[in-house]
């Protein structure tokens, strides 16, 4: 009887901290994520298909009826982080100044297409997206705008 009280408290401990282990991981990843941002008249969001496919997504939520913003080759840089390893990628942003005009409540979606190529292992991947933009085409590094979003992705 006693093994059996010393067994089943052993069980019992080792469940437990195996659930407050992945409580806090979820916890932790919830609070450092943020798959939608809005920052003034622009909305910014992450998204992925079933097949690991991420875009972003800017939407001009202002009043006029449309807006032009400036950027560089993308409107968007992705970075990627390995939650439980040590992946790590940093996009970089093409030089040539492109103006882009967003239609107010339009969805404009930009692709990463990059992401099998990069031929990740088996893990738990945060993608970042940074809309990088600008309103000012004569001050476009001085009037920068970023806004930050993140999606926690599973690679199996």
């Amino acid at each position: 009887m006693k093994r059996l009280l010393i067994l089943m408290s052993t069980v019992f401990i080792i469940m437990f901290g195996c659930e407050q282990q992945t409580a806090n991981k979820d916890e932790h990843q919830a609070k450092h994520v943020k798959e939608s941002e809005q920052v003034n008249d622009f909305q910014v969001s992450i998204t992925h298909d079933d097949e690991l496919n991420v875009y972003a997504i800017i939407t001009y939520v202002g009043d006029a009826n449309e807006i032009d913003i400036y950027h560089g080759g993308s409107i968007f840089y992705f970075n990627i982080h390995q939650e439980d390893g040590d992946f790590e990628y940093v996009g970089a942003m093409n030089q040539p100044l492109l103006t882009t005009t967003l239609i107010r409540n339009e969805p404009h979606q930009v692709a990463f297409n990059h992401l099998k190529e990069l031929h990740l292992k088996k893990g738990i991947y945060r993608i970042k997206a940074i809309a990088d933009i600008s309103l000012d085409p004569d001050d476009v590094v001085g009037t920068t705008i970023q806004i930050p979003v993140s999606k926690i992705i599973e690679i199996k």
